[in-house]
């Protein structure tokens, strides 16, 4: 098995940074302030109020939470690169999107720190939800737009290094910021200057003389051409077992502050406190991660069989998932997080990798970038639903045993990319 196009790539980076290593640095930094807000609010700070709201419902309740965000957050994934392929402006392609969508994030975050109410929460996330994904697609285009075929994997790692630093991050900030307010504020600081030092350290090319693709006529014929990229082989491939991967990741991961407290039980919990215990747990999946990334990355350049890689690292995170249904210990949930973090911090970075080489089109690298970002949150709009029903009657083993399954079968799909003979 050998993956076409590592030698060399079709898709057209349209201003070449000067500094491709100094912009990779900038992007982790971006990123991981982005990731920073989405687990700090996710893990720690949103669970205990949905707790507290609806005592007798706090899973379903958080499943349809999360539903109605990650519906937002496919829409926002696959907008965020459509639009800014087509912006033309002194600034960028990129520029002007990255800034509306750090400005509206950052009006929406005091609004999902005093709702007091489900309904309130139910306008509020999703809005918050499709403005950062939004932020994240755009943020992603410069791996296509911006970074030498070279330096590609080195750019995936540092990237893929900003996942744990922001789950690291935000759960500390989450669990430990005096009050969910300033849990919030705490948040939004990082976000704020990262975006401007990004902005400022690596500007972006102006893009007023580039071609401007043909507008799209509004008709359902237009929308679905929107999708042609999946009529390619190994794009398609790489859509599914993005998809499957991050349905075993929300599926398992949406549930973890419920899991320790009513699976692993709060006796059994260090400090007796689900809050502290999810903090810890994902501290160590986030050195875990922090120290397979570096590896990853020195070697990613240097790889040419990047979808067996990402297929073999699939079925390893299914049987990682599998160790708590086997026991519903604290130190088994430990050594859960150790191995999720090794093989989610491997795939992060090759799958990066992957999804830009696979991409088919030159001047829709970033609405197809998005596309395969939006089939790794898409899993969030169908996850929590089938999470809650599988609790519901399988108990939280089961849900284990689903999350593995569904992993394999990400590896299945990584396998058969480029496949030869």
């Amino acid at each position: 098995m050998t993956d076409q196009g590592e030698a060399s790539s079709s898709v057209h980076r349209q201003s070449l940074s000067v500094r491709p290593r100094r912009l990779a640095l900038l992007l982790f930094l971006a990123y991981a302030s982005l990731i920073t807000i989405f687990q700090g609010i996710q893990n720690i700070l949103l669970p205990p109020v949905v707790e507290a709201l609806t005592p007798d419902d706090k899973v379903g309740t958080l499943a349809v939470l999360s539903t109605l965000a990650s519906l937002t957050t496919i829409v926002a994934l696959f907008a965020g690169g459509a639009i800014s392929d087509r912006t033309r402006s002194r600034w960028g392609r990129r520029t002007p999107s990255l800034v509306l969508s750090w400005l509206a994030s950052i009006a929406l975050m005091p609004l999902m720190a005093f709702a007091d109410s489900v309904v309130q929460l139910m306008i509020v996330m999703p809005l918050l939800w499709f403005t950062l994904n939004y932020y994240q697609s755009v943020l992603l285009a410069a791996l296509p737009d911006r970074i030498p075929l070279k330096e590609l994997g080195f750019a995936s790692a540092a990237i893929g290094l900003g996942a744990p630093v922001g789950i690291f991050g935000g759960v500390n900030i989450g669990a430990f910021a005096p009050n969910p307010v300033l849990g919030y504020v705490f948040l939004a600081i990082p976000f704020t200057i990262l975006t401007f030092a990004l902005i400022a350290l690596e500007r972006e090319p102006s893009s007023l003389d580039e071609v401007l693709p043909p507008r799209p006529r509004l008709s359902l014929t237009s929308a679905l051409d929107e999708f042609k990229s999946l009529r390619d082989r190994n794009f398609a491939l790489a859509v599914a077992s993005r998809f499957l991967m991050f349905l075993c990741y929300f599926g398992v991961n949406g549930y973890l502050f419920y899991v320790l407290q009513d699976y692993v039980g709060v006796p059994n919990l260090p400090h007796q406190n689900p809050g502290v215990a999810v903090s810890m747990l994902l501290t160590v999946m986030t050195i875990s991660w922090l120290i397979v990334t570096p590896v990853v990355g020195f070697v990613a350049d240097r790889l040419r069989r990047t979808a067996f890689i990402v297929a073999v690292v699939s079925f390893g995170a299914g049987l990682v998932t599998l160790l708590p249904a086997l026991n519903a210990d604290w130190s088994v949930m430990i050594l859960f997080g150790v191995g999720i973090g090794v093989m989610f911090g491997t795939y992060f970075v090759l799958d990066l990798k992957l999804a830009t080489l696979v991409l088919p089109s030159e001047q829709t690298a970033g609405r197809d970038l998005g596309l395969l970002l939006a089939a790794g949150s898409a899993p969030g709009v169908v996850a929590p639903a089938i999470a809650a029903g599988i609790i519901a009657s399988g108990g939280y083993p089961s849900l284990f045993v689903f999350g593995a399954l569904v992993s394999m079968a990400a590896g299945l799909c990584a396998i058969l990319i480029r496949l030869r003979g």
